[in-house]
């Protein structure tokens, strides 16, 4: 098979790109405006940004991960985010829509249930058929949210067979800009604190997400949006304290400060859906995935 990958370079992009290469059978387009450091025969590496881009390779598999991402840019640079998110989703609808795919698999992302969440402070099992809530426009922190939300309307329109993955708080080796990487780095400096310690995310470690990812985009299924996450929920703060725990650092007392404006107090998706698609998946525990990400022999 022939995959192209966008934000090839990017967190989970890395580990998609390494898991399809597995398959001596498959050869990888890999496109991200960044140098991708993988090094496999079988992977055209193209360092160019997508919006300048007239002409796509030819492929089976079209998996679009490319994005703006990282929460403090949703903040810093919201119109950046926009413009990123949406444009380069248009610019490769414009150009598979006349091009046979099996299918066009589209990231999405859990961001866009926040709206809904936070009208109420219960634990809610985000559905794939829940409302999409867009509250106070003003934030910035909806920048990430509506572009990529947008992005899915676009996709669903566009006449291409698709599918759309909300991932939910994935983690793993090579991340950055997020809660996990960023705390080590705060940890390294002896600067002990997080924001909304007492928030929950339900993380999920990255190689059971790309799995998972790659086996649903082989069933004959098409046109479908999923949720794609660990159905446990886990507090901020006692990750952070996992986290010490596995660098054995003792005795240090964690301050917690509030969480950007805008971040939901908790957040768990239904895996119903995908379960009963691709059946049973791993679901690596989060001590076990910590220690992977930190570097620890297990």
């Amino acid at each position: 098979m022939r995959y192209l990958v966008t934000g090839a370079a990017g967190f989970i992009g890395t580990h998609l790109v390494n898991e399809l290469l597995k398959k001596r059978e498959n050869i990888v387009y890999g496109i991200d405006r960044k140098k991708i450091k993988i090094q496999n025969k079988r992977l055209i590496k193209i360092k160019k940004d997508i919006k300048l881009f007239k002409k796509f390779p030819t492929v089976d598999y079209v998996f679009h991960l490319a994005a703006y991402n990282g929460t403090k840019f949703f903040y810093s640079k919201p119109f950046e985010i926009i413009d990123d998110n949406i444009s380069t989703t248009i610019k490769l609808l414009q150009f598979y829509k006349n091009i046979r795919l099996k299918k066009f698999i589209s990231a999405g992302s859990s961001e866009i249930y926040a709206g809904l969440q936070n009208q109420s402070k219960k634990s809610i099992n985000h559905t794939e058929q829940q409302k999409i809530i867009f509250s106070d426009i003003k934030n910035p922190r909806w920048s990430y949210a509506t572009s990529k939300f947008l992005s899915e309307i676009a996709v669903i329109n566009s006449g291409i067979p698709y599918i759309i993955i909300r991932y939910f708080n994935v983690y793993g080796p090579k991340q950055k800009d997020h809660f996990i990487p960023e705390f080590v780095e705060r940890v390294k400096r002896k600067k002990f604190k997080v924001f909304g310690g007492k928030n929950t995310r339900s993380f999920i470690f990255v190689k059971d997400a790309v799995d998972a990812s790659i086996k649903l985009s082989t069933k004959k299924i098409k046109n479908e949006i999923f949720n794609l996450g660990s159905n446990k929920e886990s507090k901020i703060i006692d990750v952070a304290k996992l986290i010490l725990n596995i660098l054995n650092i003792k005795k240090k007392k964690i301050k917690i400060l509030s969480a950007p404006h805008g971040s939901v107090l908790r957040r768990k998706p239904s895996i119903k859906k995908l379960e009963k698609v691709i059946g049973n998946f791993n679901k690596t525990s989060l001590k076990k995935g910590l220690k992977q990400t930190l570097g620890i022999k297990l």
